[in-house]
This record gives C-alpha cells, sequence and structure tokens, in this order.
C-alpha cells in the first residue's frame, strides 16, 4: 500500500541538524579602490586577484562595470532572457509517480515566495560576470515541513582556497566553507568549480575601462574643440577705458547675441574673428573605439553582436538582436540545476527523507517554431512535388507521397473513400 504524500509527516530530522544561516559582512569597499575612478593598475590588479581566487576586487569592479550603460543593458538581456522563458516544476522522476507528482504540487504552491523571480536574476549576474553566484540558506518550519529561505551574499566576501580545493565565505562568525548541496549553501557555478576562470568579468574589464576614459576625453575634446574660438581685434590706438568697455560686451555677448564694434570714418577700429579648430574630426576617434567596445560586450555577454556586420560597419554590428540560443540553454540548465541539487534535494531529505524526491525546476528554452519559415518550407516542397510528379508520370513511374511527406514534415492524411453514387432502378416493362 502506497502511502498518501500529503499525509506524511517531517522526517525524523532533529532541530539541530538543520543548518542556521550566518549573517554576511556588510559591504566593504577598498580604499584604494574608488568606483567611479578605476585605473588600468587597479583593474590588472583585481584581475590577477580573480585568476587566484580571491574575488574581493574582481567583484567590486564588476559592481562598477554594470553601471556602464551598454554593459548593463546586455547583461539585463542575458539574464532576462532566462526568467522570461515559460517555467514549469515537474515531478521527480525517480521513484513512485504518484508519491512523486504529490511532493512536487506542495512545493509548486511555494514556489514564487521561494524562489522568486529576483532571486534566479541575481544568481545569473554573479554567476556570468564572477563565474559564480551563491547564497546562504535558511530553513523554517511551518505546517509541518521545513523551508528554505536562500539569501544571495556579495562575491566581495568570497575566495576560493586552491589548497583545500574549497569555497570560503567571510561571514560575522568567521570563516565558512562554502560546500555545495550540505542544506546550507547554494552555489551557483554555470562553467564548473573552477568557473571563475571564464567570468565575464575578465572579457568586459578592458571594454569598461575604454570606454570610461573614451567618453571622459570626447567630452574634453568637444569642451576644446566643438564651438569656434573668438578673436578680438583692438586697434592699437585704442585707450583702456575703449578695451575694458569691449571685453564687457564680449563677455555678454553669449546671452545677447549682440555686440557693439566701434569704428571711426576710416572704418577702422575693433572686429570680431572666428577662429575654427583644426583636426575637427577627431572626435570619429572616440566614436570608433567606443563601438568596438560596444562588439567587445555583446560577444563577451550574448555570444554574438550582429548578423549585419557586412561592409566593416560598427553601427550595424551593435545593433544587437538577443542571446545566442545555446548560451541561453546552458543558462536555464544550470541554474536549474542548481537550485535543484542545492536547495531542493535538501528540503526533500528533510522533510521526506529522500532528496531524489525533489522536484525538477525546467525553464523551457526550446525555441518556438518559425511558421512562416515552415509555410515557405511546405510551398517549395509542393512546387517541387508537382513538377517531380509530372517528370515520373511521363516516364510511367509515381512518387512515394507518403515518403516525400515525411521527409519534409508535411502532414497528410488519407482522404474518406465517398460512398459508391447511387445506381438508377432499371426501366419497368
Amino acid at each position: 500500500m502506497v502511502t498518501d504524500p500529503t499525509t506524511i509527516q517531517r522526517s525524523r530530522v532533529r532541530d539541530e541538524d538543520i543548518p542556521r544561516r550566518p549573517r554576511v559582512l556588510s559591504g566593504r569597499a577598498l580604499s584604494d579602490v574608488q568606483v567611479a575612478t578605476w585605473t588600468v593598475g587597479q583593474v590588472r590588479s583585481a584581475l590577477r586577484l580573480h585568476v587566484d581566487g580571491d574575488f574581493h576586487r574582481s567583484a567590486l569592479l564588476a559592481d562598477a562595470a554594470r553601471g556602464d550603460d551598454r554593459i548593463k543593458s546586455d547583461l539585463r538581456t542575458r539574464v532576462y532572457a532566462v526568467t522570461g522563458l515559460p517555467f514549469r516544476l515537474d515531478p521527480s522522476p525517480r521513484g513512485d509517480q504518484r508519491r512523486a507528482k504529490a511532493v512536487r504540487d506542495e512545493l509548486a504552491e511555494r514556489w514564487p515566495s521561494l524562489f522568486p523571480q529576483s532571486l534566479v536574476r541575481d544568481l545569473l549576474r554573479w554567476g556570468t560576470m564572477q563565474g559564480v553566484g551563491y547564497g546562504a540558506v535558511g530553513w523554517e518550519a511551518s505546517g509541518g515541513r521545513w523551508w528554505p529561505s536562500v539569501e544571495v551574499w556579495h562575491p566581495q566576501h568570497l575566495r576560493y582556497h586552491e589548497a583545500r580545493r574549497v569555497y570560503e565565505a567571510s561571514s560575522t562568525a568567521g570563516t565558512l566553507d562554502v560546500i555545495p548541496g550540505d542544506g546550507a549553501w547554494l552555489c551557483y557555478l554555470p562553467e564548473g568549480a573552477r568557473g571563475w576562470m571564464d567570468a565575464s568579468i575578465r572579457g568586459l574589464a578592458i571594454p569598461y575601462l575604454l570606454r570610461g576614459l573614451s567618453r571622459r576625453d570626447w567630452a574634453r575634446f568637444g569642451e576644446k574643440h566643438g564651438l569656434p574660438i573668438t578673436g578680438a581685434v583692438v586697434p592699437e590706438e585704442a585707450d583702456t577705458d575703449d578695451k575694458d568697455n569691449f571685453f564687457d560686451d564680449l563677455r555678454q555677448l553669449a546671452g545677447e547675441g549682440i555686440v557693439m564694434l566701434p569704428r571711426d570714418r576710416e572704418g577702422k577700429g575693433f572686429a570680431l574673428e572666428m577662429i575654427e579648430p583644426k583636426n575637427v574630426q577627431a572626435w570619429q576617434g572616440f566614436e570608433h573605439v567606443l563601438l568596438h567596445c560596444d562588439v567587445s560586450i555583446a560577444v563577451e555577454l550574448l555570444g554574438q553582436a550582429s548578423n549585419a556586420q557586412e561592409g566593416g560597419s560598427y553601427a550595424k554590428a551593435v545593433a544587437l538582436g538577443t542571446i545566442r540560443q545555446d548560451l541561453l540553454e546552458a543558462d536555464a540548465s544550470s541554474i536549474a540545476e542548481t537550485i535543484r541539487a542545492d536547495v531542493l534535494k535538501p528540503w526533500a531529505r528533510f522533510n521526506f527523507g529522500d532528496p531524489d524526491l525533489a522536484p525538477v525546476p525546467v525553464w523551457d528554452a526550446t525555441p518556438p517554431e518559425d511558421t512562416s519559415k515552415l509555410a515557405t518550407t511546405w510551398q517549395t516542397a509542393g512546387d517541387a512535388l508537382s513538377k517531380l510528379s509530372q517528370s515520373a508520370s511521363a516516364q510511367g513511374m509515381e512518387v512515394d507521397l507518403d515518403a516525400f511527406a515525411a521527409r519534409f514534415g508535411i502532414p497528410l492524411r488519407r482522404a474518406a473513400t465517398p460512398p459508391p453514387a447511387p445506381t438508377a432502378p432499371p426501366a419497368q416493362d
């Protein structure tokens, strides 16, 4: 007899065996790292420490990079593409399916509050930027069940201990081991245990720095060379009072647009000359750098810039579309696997004594069917079939319609055989 899962009481797990969530340290910015003024040396130092598994500086650099409008936009596209996918919660494929479905239904009722989209997005952002997103898992008893509560921590508190092969997090309770699946931590590693080596911050740091420097220098260039300089022509014989009055008029020229220019009867006197700046096309160099950085950012975060890069046009190259399909599928799969392994399996173990009962979250990344393309394919196939049938008929052959339809995915069914036409009754003598 199979026990109804809805009547199963909490498993024999002692309260003291349930992990308690530690407290995170408050954010600590390094005194020598100002978010708005990262230098080349500071970026190099942050990336060097990142490669060694120390994420303190690189996480702060990632925070700064997320303030760049281009990086923010493409990162948002990457993250929201996952949370915008159709979502479902499947029962565990293992064990008794009646029991697995009942456990799934119980979790599904609380899923929106346990795993809100904001939580999933935070994990995806850090997983993309740093190669690791993590959070402390707390457990609360309610309705005869233990329920998880995940708090995402900032990676500046995280490092990888190479000798021990374990992540370490700094907390108010000291340094703690971050062990995926132990019920105390959720550790999102989309690229594996050493996924920080493939973190996007390594590819975004230089474009982020160049964009900031180029924008600053472009603004300075525009301030210095964007407008012509007004040159004042002052006659040698002008006295001090005349010069002072003339310069006072020039100071008001920007607001009034009118200035008096005294002249004598011979046409001599004060005058103005507009001195045009040279090399006015130099601004194109700044634009080229910015557009090049935009392409680099798009390739790093979205996997592609555009399908329209012909003619060397950077403007077309940064006309971004969507995230590459394989990246979308990988993100959706990895975040689902992490949540199930690190939170749902402990939940099933604490409540039902069997981690394999954990439901399976699914963000369905299957691309929608392109109906217009399908219709075009069928139309082309139909035209080809007509010509092929005529050719075959001329040679005393016929086309295997079933095989042809199966090859191009054309749904066919046999027409119903019409009833025989009624025959006329025999004539009466």
